[in-house]
């Protein structure tokens, strides 16, 4: 078992699990900070359980009982040797919705039932609001989607589909943010850029590789709002406390150029260059609310953060197709980090790396299909 406390860091002030709070009075994000009670030989308890997420029930913030599964999670873990290096390509495009957003959504939703939520609000770039919006289908609450106006027209209809209200707004991220508060003053925020529970679920994540093919040295993972690094230094942090593994991996967050504020924290000398039109829209974020706690959990692992262009990313995600792994461009920027860094030698010979594929290629078919 595991108990759980949500609380902020920045004031101390603690909430009920129960609490509709998404952020504390003080303006701070709020965090779940997990003691975990059980040890080494857990895994051998679970092993005859469904495989799925939900097979680490314990290790999660959800009642058994309010539970809202579509079936995610025990995504494959397809090995690779490149470069004299294993990459664990853990294949997350194979969630429900195609993306490893569900992990979150799924936990978040199952949370809001559990509260009493009826109506949310969300504001995202694509994927997390098409997970979202599913999961919300399958508790019967009333989802409402604010996305930016040139979000790939395949997310769009996706989120359409589960019968998810779509609101397009014009200008930046940060715009689209601004408007979904302001419409969810009549409703609930359950925004994954601030919502703990979301990132409880991505920690799943750590759980299954680690079951799949042990431990690794290293790994790498866009970051956009934050909360898949974020995610995956739980899961670990949860094996390391268990005893089932004995160091963290390092771990490594991509960012494209032009949208680089984690990477500028953890060096402060580096001139951010302007705003452009990036490839990979789900690492398009300007100024994720937890960019200083990805930081600081990055630098505590001894990894860093790479920052990667739009000619990187199309090589990446041509090598990739040429492998048989169709991802969107966001998926494809943890093979572009891994070539810098493999020519610095900050990765090492014989070194073991989990890469999770985010998204499936068929969500940015239109951005695809002007590279084909």
């Amino acid at each position: 078992m595991a108990s759980f406390k949500l609380l902020c860091l920045k004031c101390g002030r603690e909430y009920p699990l129960e609490s509709k709070a998404w952020k504390c009075d003080c303006g701070s994000h709020l965090d779940i900070l997990t003691r975990v009670e059980e040890s080494a030989d857990y895994f051998d308890k679970i092993k005859n359980r469904v495989d799925g997420m939900w097979r680490y029930r314990e290790l999660l913030p959800v009642e058994k009982e309010s539970i809202i599964s579509l079936g995610e999670g025990w995504t494959p873990t397809v090995e690779r040797k490149y470069k004299g290096v294993f990459l664990l390509f853990k294949l997350d495009y194979l969630n429900p919705t195609g993306s490893f957003k569900d992990r979150g959504a799924s936990t978040l939703i199952s949370h809001l039932v559990r509260i009493g939520i009826r109506e949310i609000v969300e504001d995202s770039s694509g994927n997390a609001g098409a997970a979202m919006a599913a999961y919300s289908a399958a508790a019967s609450i009333k989802c409402r989607i604010f996305v930016p106006k040139n979000a790939p027209k395949a997310k769009i209809l996706q989120i359409k589909s589960y019968g998810a209200e779509v609101v397009q707004i014009g200008g930046d991220r940060a715009r689209v943010h601004e408007e979904a508060l302001r419409t969810a003053e009549k409703s609930f925020y359950a925004g994954h850029l601030w919502n703990p529970f979301f990132i409880e679920g991505l920690k799943t994540i750590a759980y299954e590789a680690y079951e799949q093919k042990g431990d690794v040295d290293a790994v790498i993972v866009p970051i956009g709002s934050g909360g898949l690094a974020l995610g995956v230094y739980k899961g670990y942090k949860d094996l390391f406390e268990m005893g089932v593994i004995e160091k963290m991996p390092r771990i490594y967050g991509v960012q494209a150029t032009g949208f680089t504020p984690v990477y500028e924290i953890l060096h402060p000398n580096y001139k951010a260059g302007k705003m452009c039109k990036v490839l990979a829209d789900g690492i398009a974020v300007p100024d994720p609310p937890r960019k200083r706690q990805i930081a600081n959990k990055i630098k505590e692992t001894g990894g860093d953060v790479v920052v990667v262009d739009n000619d990187e990313i199309i090589r990446a995600l041509r090598t990739l197709a040429k492998w048989g792994l169709f991802v969107e461009p966001t998926s494809a920027t943890v093979l572009a980090a891994f070539e810098k860094m493999r020519e610095k030698d900050v990765i090492s010979m014989g070194e073991r790396i989990l890469m999770p594929l985010t998204g499936f290629g068929l969500k940015a078919i239109d951005k695809i299909a002007t590279l084909a």
